[in-house]
């Protein structure tokens, strides 16, 4: 069997990683198959190279992060809806004051209107929790709609998966021009 070129190693190997990276749903030697490698060889690739914590990186991040995100922005949403109604009432209005009648001493508390002073707190965010929401939902916008090499072979993998039942040799010429395509992305 002919040894292929450094040129074809580089090109295998790229593509290796690029699906290896891609779905987390294919083994090992379903990737070997896929590229038309050994296992042996896909093995070494990956622990040379750390393939495996790249795959987690990649694959982990973006479901991750973005749950982390809503998780965190749903917190702060309830936070600020759940948080009670307080007043800028100037403390001396609330403290008691002793009133010596005599020999008679009483506590009384000064009269008020609560509604006279402007709110301190309340439902509303403030201008630095409207900041954060407002970077944590831009945040969430930028990883919905980005698309990186990964989700694109996914889509490809999963569309590849469609099409075989019906037409196998439509798939396989697909897949040729679906894997030069990945290769234009990766360069």
């Amino acid at each position: 069997m002919a040894r292929n070129t450094r040129e074809e190693d580089k090109r295998l190997k790229n593509l290796a990683e690029t699906i290896y990276l891609s779905d987390d749903v294919l083994s090992q030697k379903d990737v070997a198959e896929k590229v038309g490698i050994t296992e042996k060889t896909l093995g070494k690739w990956i622990a040379q190279y750390g393939w495996s914590e790249k795959r987690k990186s990649l694959l982990v991040t973006k479901k991750s992060q973005l749950v982390n995100l809503y998780n965190q922005l749903e917190k702060l949403n309830d936070e600020i809806k759940t948080r009670p109604l307080v007043r800028d009432i100037p403390l001396s209005l609330k403290k008691p004051i002793k009133i010596k009648d005599g020999k008679v001493e009483s506590i009384h508390y000064p009269t008020y209107n609560e509604l006279d002073y402007p709110i301190k707190f309340s439902n509303f965010p403030t201008s630095s929790e409207a900041d954060i929401i407002s970077k944590i939902t831009a945040a969430i916008k930028k990883l919905e709609t980005e698309t990186n090499v990964g989700e694109i072979i996914e889509t490809g993998i999963a569309f590849l998966n469609f099409i075989k039942p019906h037409n196998l040799e439509f798939a396989k010429q697909f897949s040729g021009y679906f894997d030069t395509f990945i290769q234009t992305k990766i360069k």
